[in-house]
């Protein structure tokens, strides 16, 4: 299981630990104390069951380093749903207000600043390197990991290069640098080093197993610091396929596909990822950007071999990708423009944005969301806690988001007699209120401004089972339910914070 130090108990960093060994680069600490730097940071998540509120503050460090332009990096996980960030040098007693500039969840890299203007004063800013490091390369690692408060330098070997999850958004994979040194609080942020020019950036590792820690290695930095050069992040374009390998005799056969060609089995694509209206299902992906695929979906760069996702990981958004697919027993180039819309159905974890909700009669609605996912328990055998888990996992492939903007649930009753005996729809997903389809929360408030008679009717996807409140008494009761469960708002629709 990966972690990352998102937003724990102390809200803190990664850290490699410290191994005796007897020496260092030449001139690593010294690098360290003009480069990289510790962040405080004191955050607040949502409380997405109670919505009305936010969740209790969390204290924690971490690290970052200074980059050109007087631009400080680190990791997204240790700054998201901040609420007030300090930065120190090494050496020097004095923190300084810092705010976050960009912020790329996807990634977990974030871009700072500082508003002194003499905080760069005595500084160095790190280069990065023009290359990765090879397996068996040794790398330094700085940072402020638990323990002491000041900056600590480790090393290890460069063990692996391969794709893997990012814990802070579990659904998304990059290229990881995977170093042999356990992981532990503090040096989220810190720099890896080779030859003195920064090749990662220490981020997470593995809870069961030791000695196994991750870096975001060096395309990724590059890739995040040019998506930002024109003042916004735009995030990393997604094809969105699924795909399999091409292994089996029977299904070549069945494809027409020809003994001497290679690649994979496309047999979903997402109607929001860049390829919709480009590529089929049951399309045979044999090459990007004239890059062979392989039978397992890997393609050759120079020495090294990569998932072909790679060379899209290469790209920004807005850019173009070619590809030749194998179509109806013949080959076929596509250009693919990498530009994704956006997509509510793909249940990312979100930060830095207060979480929505609508009040009626005591009975509160939400947009569907992972934070969500994350009250209630998966072994529940509640019918309608499991209706959410399987709306995630098949919303796309069964189409349940058809007429949708977000699916709209129940996520609470605020006991009170104008609703009592509802408590049977709770975390029903609403289907309609009032005679009208319901698309986003937005839809349901204008639902219920508009009753058809005496009573609110609210139907529920899966039953035929309608709840009724009288329109009049929930009006009524409202200002007693928002004074007695302390409700300051009895609705907020959505903006970021």
């Amino acid at each position: 299981m990966l972690r990352s130090i998102a937003k724990c108990a102390a809200l803190v960093g990664l850290a490699f630990l410290m191994l005796p060994s007897p020496a260092f680069p030449a001139g690593a600490a010294a690098i360290g104390d003009a480069s990289v730097v510790k962040i405080y940071v004191t955050s607040q998540r949502e409380n997405y069951a109670m919505p009305w509120q936010s969740g209790p503050q969390a204290s924690g460090s971490g690290t970052g380093f200074v980059i050109r332009n007087k631009r400080i990096l680190t990791n997204a996980h240790l700054v998201a749903d901040a609420r007030f960030i300090e930065i120190q040098k090494n050496g020097d007693p004095h923190r300084y207000r810092a705010t976050v500039r960009f912020i790329a969840h996807d990634c977990d890299l974030a871009m700072l600043e500082v508003t002194s203007d003499n905080f760069f004063d005595g500084t160095r800013p790190l280069r990065l390197a023009d290359r990765l490091p090879t397996l068996a390369d040794e790398v330094i690692v700085l940072g402020f990991p638990l323990g002491g408060d000041r900056l600590s330098v480790t090393r290890g070997i460069v063990s692996r290069i391969d794709f893997s999850n990012y814990a802070l958004c579990a659904i998304i994979q990059h290229l990881v640098l995977q170093v042999d040194a356990a992981i532990n609080p503090g040096n989220s942020g810190g720099p890896v080093l080779f030859n003195g020019r920064v090749v990662g950036l220490a981020f997470q590792g593995l809870a069961w197993a030791e000695n196994i820690g991750y870096a975001i290695p060096l395309p990724v930095l590059e890739h995040f610091l040019a998506d930002v050069d024109d003042g916004r992040y735009h995030g990393y374009p997604e094809l969105g396929v699924a795909f399999m390998g091409l292994r089996n005799p029977a299904l070549r056969r069945d494809l027409g596909l020809p003994d001497n060609h290679s690649g994979i089995l496309i047999y979903f694509v997402d109607e929001f990822g860049a390829a919709r209206n480009r590529l089929r299902a049951r399309d045979v992906l044999l090459s990007i950007d004239g890059h062979p695929i392989a039978e397992d979906g890997t393609i050759t760069i120079g020495a090294e071999t990569f998932l072909f996702a790679e060379l899209l990981e290469r790209k920004q958004w807005g850019d173009a990708i070619a590809v030749t697919v194998w179509r109806e027993n013949k080959s076929l180039d596509v250009t693919i423009p990498l530009d994704n819309p956006p997509d509510p159905f793909t249940y990312r974890s979100r930060y830095d944005e207060r979480a929505p909700y609508l009040l009626t009669g005591g009975l509160v609605f939400a947009p569907l969301s992972q934070e969500l996912l994350g009250t209630v328990q998966r072994s529940s055998p509640d019918p309608n806690v499991q209706q959410w888990f399987y709306t995630v996992a098949y919303v796309k492939a069964d189409k349940l988001h058809v007429g949708r903007d977000e699916f709209v649930v129940l996520i609470q009753r605020m006991p009170h007699p104008v609703n009592a005996y509802l408590g049977e729809f709770l975390y029903g997903i609403v289907d309609e209120a009032n005679g009208q389809h319901i698309r986003s929360l937005r839809d349901l408030r204008n639902a219920l401004a508009k009753p058809q008679g005496t009573h609110h009717e609210i139907r529920f996807v899966g039953t035929d089972d309608v709840l009724v409140m009288d329109v009049d008494a929930a009006r009524r009761a409202e200002p007693q339910i928002l004074r007695t469960y302390n409700v300051a708002e009895r609705e907020y629709l959505g903006e970021s914070l």
